[in-house]
């Protein structure tokens, strides 16, 4: 009986809590399958935002798999700044999006585990030549950055996820982004 008090107790807490307050999607995609999102992900990650951080422009193979948008909403939701432009990746249409700028580029994917997400791309990458530094828990996440030297500049892509219930963690849904930057 105890448990089912604590229960009652913790649910209560969960609906009276401003992450819940308001709605919220019943699923990421009816379509897209958490595994699918997270390839998605992987992909632009390493064929879109590392060459666009390296080269200084999006590829034009990179620009097949996007759509540029304008939707004021999942230009909130990525967290694009106003001078930055955001694409909806084709493959993972709602769930994968990317917000760049010359210099850098930030792509996120809701639904696939946190942790997963970021180890799978983390092992992709050291196999592409990034080194891994020290990473783990974060104050309201996960957190791994990878650097590699590449004709001259400096490429640092830092992958931060966080789960339901984590700490200032507001989304029914896991949010996994990847930010790659450079520096001469």
């Amino acid at each position: 009986m105890r448990f089912k008090g604590i229960a009652v107790l913790a649910a209560a807490a969960m609906l009276a809590s401003p992450a819940l307050s308001e709605p919220q999607r019943d699923a990421v995609s009816k379509t897209l399958s958490p595994e699918a999102a997270a390839a998605a992900f992987n992909d632009v990650v390493i064929t879109a935002c590392i060459p666009a951080v390296t080269s200084g422009a999006l590829p034009a193979a990179a620009r097949s798999k996007l759509q540029a948008t304008s939707d004021a909403g999942m230009r909130k939701q990525s967290g694009a700044a106003p001078d930055e432009n955001v694409w909806d990746v084709t493959a993972g249409k709602g769930v994968v999006t990317v917000h760049e700028k010359p210099g850098r580029c930030v792509t996120s994917v809701y639904g696939p585990p946190a942790i997963g997400t970021i180890a799978t791309l983390a092992n992709l990458l050291t196999h592409s030549g990034f080194e891994r530094l020290v990473g783990g828990a974060a104050p309201e996440g996960f957190s791994q950055t990878l650097i590699r030297t590449e004709a001259g500049k400096q490429v640092t892509v830092v992958l931060w996820g966080s789960d339901p219930g984590m700490p200032g963690h507001e989304s029914r849904f896991s949010v996994v982004k990847a930010t790659v930057f450079s520096a001469r």
